[in-house]
């Protein structure tokens, strides 16, 4: 079984090759191609979540830092306390940024309509089977990768919202 969060990727151009090669049985194809679009689906799946909790994140680090410079519920005056407002200032915004930039819109490498009808394809189903196949796998590989980025920054802004909600804590506790 596969290890949790760790990718390995095939060459897609290798995988390519041995699916034009003659001889490799249609219902192997068939079962690469399952197995595909069930990965295919999963990815966007978990890209969906990682964006939730991306956003939901960045939601919470601006109600975060706009407490912080409301400066409501500690009225005090003291280097440490002002230190521990900074310091929780500053990660909070730094869960803004690197939330903001992890969440951004941008286009994904996606199969497009002319993978979709390739043109010099029309004739032989196998073989358009398989180009859709290699397609499936190069988009899931981009996704994969998007994915992954998105996910390591969320773990960084989770640590950074910890760090900015202990030092409230010690704010509130000893204020």
């Amino acid at each position: 079984m596969a290890s949790p969060q760790v990718l390995r990727f095939v060459e897609v151009d290798s995988i390519e090759d041995r699916l034009s090669a003659p001889g490799i049985p249609d219902a192997t194809v068939e079962e690469f191609y399952r197995f595909g679009a069930l990965l295919f689906s999963e990815i966007q799946q978990r890209g969906s979540e990682v964006d939730r909790k991306l956003t939901n994140l960045l939601g919470w680090s601006i109600a975060t830092l706009a407490f912080l410079l409301l400066k409501q519920p500690f009225a005090h005056v003291g280097n440490v306390a002002s230190i521990a407002e900074i310091t929780a200032g500053v990660f909070s915004l730094g869960c803004v940024a690197l939330a903001a930039i992890a969440v951004k819109t941008r286009m994904w490498r996606a199969p497009s309509e002319a993978d979709w009808f390739q043109k010099d394809l029309w004739d032989d189903p196998s073989s358009l089977k398989r180009y859709h196949l290699v397609s499936i796998l190069a988009t899931h590989q981009a996704q994969a990768r998007n994915v992954k980025r998105k996910a390591e920054c969320l773990w960084i802004i989770e640590i950074f919202m910890l760090i900015t909600g202990i030092v409230i804590l010690g704010l509130i506790l000893f204020s």
